[in-house]
């Protein structure tokens, strides 16, 4: 049976409106995507770390409660876990605040070596660009693609990180080189390359990567690059909140991929219809989960999928 390996950090989101808090929920952007996939039946493996904690035990029983595999994620206690702080504005986006307690410590992370080809791998965020964990994530990512597994890499990259856009950029041009499909939004491309357009991503992409990419512009549609572009509109909904959305959208991918049998070799073939398919998917649950403020599909929704 195919497996799905997601790597990220977890924390504690709490959702702000108008200055006051008003949601608490365990989150980060690949604990997301792997509620969505353990609800909707696959078998499916969250490496991280977390505190021994208060927040930690609480976010360890509720991904045993949703079907996550938590064997991978590592301990500490000489701090507590993170908190991710969102303040939604009028149009329900987020503006974050983190509170990293383990920043600039040696991240206690272990990776496991029982991955099989076509597995998949998806990773991004911070964590994926932190230089305490750089030499076994690449260590991990490189034996992963030599076993023949698809790693799916999103950069998922704040604003308020650009002031260290020079330090970790030669990390994110790697992460996306090793990747078989890279998935980011204009937002990513604009900050991270200076790209206004997905001609221009797409462009800066090719030039050091093969990956397969996938473009997401909000409510401008959905572009996918293949050997030719495939653009999808999206449809236009009002939002309780867009904090799961993208990390939805990566769980779609990568539950569209096992469940469709989409080996590694086979991505470079994708159709036109195998694409749509895909990307109408991952719209239908990503605008889903923007109608509440969970970060994940529900459990009726994902019931509804199975069946």
């Amino acid at each position: 049976m195919r497996k799905v390996y997601t790597i990220g950090d977890c924390v504690l989101d709490l959702f702000f409106e108008d200055d006051k808090p008003i949601e608490a929920r365990p989150g980060g952007s690949f604990l997301n995507s792997s509620v969505s996939l353990g609800r909707l039946g696959i078998d499916v493996s969250l490496i991280s770390e977390l505190g021994e904690d208060r927040v930690g035990m609480q976010i360890i029983k509720f991904l045993k409660q949703n079907d996550v595999d938590t064997q991978k994620i590592s301990r500490f206690n000489d701090t507590n876990s993170n908190l991710a702080l969102a303040f939604l504005d009028d149009q329900r986006n987020a503006d974050y605040a983190f509170y990293k307690t383990r920043a600039g410590k040696k991240s206690c992370i272990e990776f496991p070596d029982d991955v099989k080809k076509d597995d998949v791998i998806l990773f991004g965020s911070f964590l994926a660009i932190k230089q305490e964990l750089r030499f076994e994530l690449v260590k991990f990512l490189k034996s992963c693609k030599e076993k023949g597994a698809i790693i799916i890499y999103d950069p998922n990259f704040r604003a308020q990180h650009l002031p260290l856009l020079e330090d970790v950029l030669p990390y994110i041009k790697e992460n996306m080189e090793l990747a078989d499909i890279v998935k980011a939004s204009n937002e990513d491309f604009e900050l991270i390359g200076g790209v206004k357009s997905v001609k221009e991503a797409k462009d800066w992409l090719k030039s050091f990567s093969t990956a397969l990419l996938i473009y997401t512009a909000n409510k401008n549609g959905v572009f996918v690059y293949t050997d030719k572009l495939h653009s999808f509109s999206v449809p236009q909904i009002k939002p309780v909140s867009t904090v799961g959305a993208g990390d939805t959208f990566n769980a779609s991918i990568a539950y569209t991929i096992v469940t469709a049998n989409i080996g590694k070799k086979d991505i470079v073939f994708l159709g036109k219809e195998q694409i749509q398919e895909m990307v109408e998917f991952a719209v239908c649950c990503s605008q889903h989960v923007c109608m509440s403020y969970d970060n994940f599909v529900s459990l009726e929704f994902a019931h509804k999928i199975k069946k």
